[in-house]
């Protein structure tokens, strides 16, 4: 055998992939490609956490400037639904009397399953509390939107759907709803209802979506939308054996709805002419465009066509195939407020009313997500979302500016006709009233409270002193008004802090004894624009306060009466020349203020 000659050495041995992968990169290409990659994947954790926390927030907001309408107060409606329901329960209703009075119509709605919630509050506590009763309401909407976010299906949808509903559905348009459990129980309910009939049928379980689509319709009248739509859904899907007994079922449904159905006195229809159906679409329009148009009439109905629009869009791109059951709700929103357009367009005069912005709300935010899915981008699938989050967070900051006013008005004339009322045992010893019959809602309270169902919950709640409390020397402050009688202790007046500007809920009563017992209570807030004016303080528009509590819930003897203010950032209180002493009949000795 020859050597190879000198000058031709040996052909090379073939490269393994990982040298070719060596070769084509070096050491520091590879630990900075890893690193990238780690980087990017650490970006993205941080955006869906960012995204999360900006889903919390618009919640919290809500709930905390809400808070002080969450009291056990009835008012309105409340009267006539809920408390003179129970009074009959604890007086004594037979089963089938029971019946006919959980289905009856008021104002065209059978609300059934709210009565129920009236019912079970009485059977399992023997009284009825409508602070918890708003609780039962907002966590229907919570279940609501926790629903939707776990059919949304990967992490990735669920933070998407998040941002969207929560911008859209927690902001004060819908102050009425997250302050009045009158309205808000109902209203939300129906929402979770017809969301977990439509769920249940495009997962192929038609009887449980047939259950709760009775829960629906037995709820508001437009929770029957619920079945044409579900219908639709059927049709599409791989069950449509069982379209059948859907509609079987809807039928039985409706005839039940229907059978004994009565109009109110008051109630009128859209004419069967041109003029008719116009006000019925521009009503519509209005209902679907509220949320957008922040307030303004004149636009609701172009946002109306623009949600029809852009829902058509996502229709023809291609939402019932990807999204079935978001689809279908879109739907049912936009049919539900067909409804409501057809039994509310001519007794409205053209104004949607802040308990239905939730139907705008929901139908807004579900056609949004399903743009956002067409349109994002797998590889950057946030890029699309973020570039809307400037315009949608501008309209829920906007949106909870334009609406504070509302929200704080509707507190405050609530809060004063029940501070009235416990000073009295009377509605309508003032300018506003728990109900629009006041000598009608203080029999109710009078039969209420004598029966042991309810009674006006506190107003003014008692509360640990702050240690950390110091004596004042600049606070300012005026009572215009101190009673005592046997019922109740009633004071009215303001104070501030020179230079600082008042807020609700900053002003405390100071009761003291001469043994230095000291107690402090809260205080209702009210506006008092002629404090502010006539101290050249703009920022004391918020000073008022007052303080109503029964007799039997403050301690005995004489004290001493102060003001503690928080608006300082650090409590700080002022004692005053005024007393009361709550022994027998009681006496208030008003000195003068300052």
């Amino acid at each position: 055998m020859n050597p190879a000659p000198l000058g031709h050495p040996h052909p090379p041995l073939a490269e393994s992939a990982s040298e070719r992968l060596l070769s084509r990169f070096s050491w520091g290409a590879l630990r900075r490609h890893l690193g990238q990659r780690l980087l990017r994947r650490r970006r993205g954790r941080l955006s869906w956490l960012a995204l999360g926390a900006l889903a919390l927030i618009p919640l919290v907001y809500v709930l905390l400037r809400t808070a002080d309408a969450r009291r056990d107060i009835v008012y309105g409606e409340e009267f006539d639904t809920a408390l003179a329901f129970v009074v009959r329960l604890k007086e004594g209703m037979p089963p089938a009397e029971f019946l006919r009075e959980l289905v009856a119509v008021k104002d065209e709605h059978r609300t059934a399953t709210g009565r129920l919630v009236y019912a079970a509050s009485y059977w399992l506590t023997g009284t009825i509390n409508f602070a918890i009763i708003d609780w039962i309401a907002i966590g229907s909407i919570l279940a609501t939107c926790g629903l939707l976010l776990f059919e949304a299906g990967s992490a990735l949808r669920r933070v998407r759907l998040a941002v969207l509903l929560s911008l859209l559905l927690f902001q004060l348009e819908h102050y009425e709803n997250y302050l009045w459990p009158g309205t808000s129980l109902e209203n939300f309910q129906v929402l979770l209802f017809a969301s977990a009939a439509l769920q249940a049928v495009a997962r192929g379980r038609v009887l449980l979506g047939a259950v709760f689509g009775v829960l629906a319709s037995f709820t508001l009248a437009h929770g029957l939308m619920v079945w044409p739509v579900g219908a639709a859904l059927l049709w599409r899907s791989s069950h449509r054996r069982r379209l059948p007994a859907w509609v079987a079922t809807a039928a039985v449904t409706c005839g039940a709805f229907f059978h004994g159905f009565a109009f109110s006195s008051g109630q009128a229809f859209p004419d069967p002419s041109w003029e008719g159906a116009l006000r019925f679409c521009d009503y519509w329009l209005s209902l679907l465009g509220a949320v957008p148009a922040l307030g303004h009439e004149a636009l609701e109905p172009f946002f109306g066509a623009a949600f029809l629009g852009a829902f058509g869009f996502a229709v023809a791109r291609g939402a019932v195939r990807r999204d079935p059951f978001l689809t279908a709700l879109a739907a049912y929103a936009a049919a539900a407020a067909a409804m409501l357009a057809f039994g509310r367009a001519e007794l409205s005069g053209g104004e949607v009313i802040s308990r239905y912005f939730v139907l705008s709300a929901l139908a807004w935010a579900l056609v949004l997500f399903l743009l956002v899915e067409r349109h994002s981008h797998p590889r950057r699938p946030l890029q699309f979302l973020v570039s809307l989050l400037p315009g949608l967070i501008a309209f829920n900051v906007v949106a909870n500016r334009e609406f504070l006013d509302e929200t704080e008005a509707w507190i405050e004339a609530r809060d004063r006709a029940a501070t009235r009322f416990k000073q009295h045992g009377e509605d309508g010893r003032g300018p506003f009233t728990l109900h629009p019959d006041p000598q009608h809602a203080t029999q109710l309270l009078q039969r209420a409270e004598a029966l042991g169902v309810y009674r006006l919950g506190p107003i003014c709640r008692r509360l640990p002193f702050p240690a950390r409390a110091e004596v004042s020397t600049r606070l300012a402050y005026f009572v215009d008004e101190l009673t005592v009688n046997a019922r109740s202790v009633f004071i009215r007046g303001w104070a501030a802090l020179p230079g600082l500007p008042s807020e609700r809920g900053q002003i405390h009563l100071v009761l003291r004894s001469a043994t230095g017992a000291v107690h402090l209570f809260t205080t209702v807030g009210t506006t008092r624009p002629d404090v502010a004016k006539a101290t050249g303080q703009p920022g004391w528009e918020q000073s008022g306060f007052r303080f109503a509590r029964r007799r039997d819930r403050l301690p005995v003897g004489e004290y001493q009466i102060g003001l503690l203010t928080t608006g300082g950032g650090r409590p700080e209180y002022l004692l005053t020349a005024h007393r009361v002493r709550l022994v027998g009949d009681g006496e208030a000795l008003l000195a003068t203020g300052k």
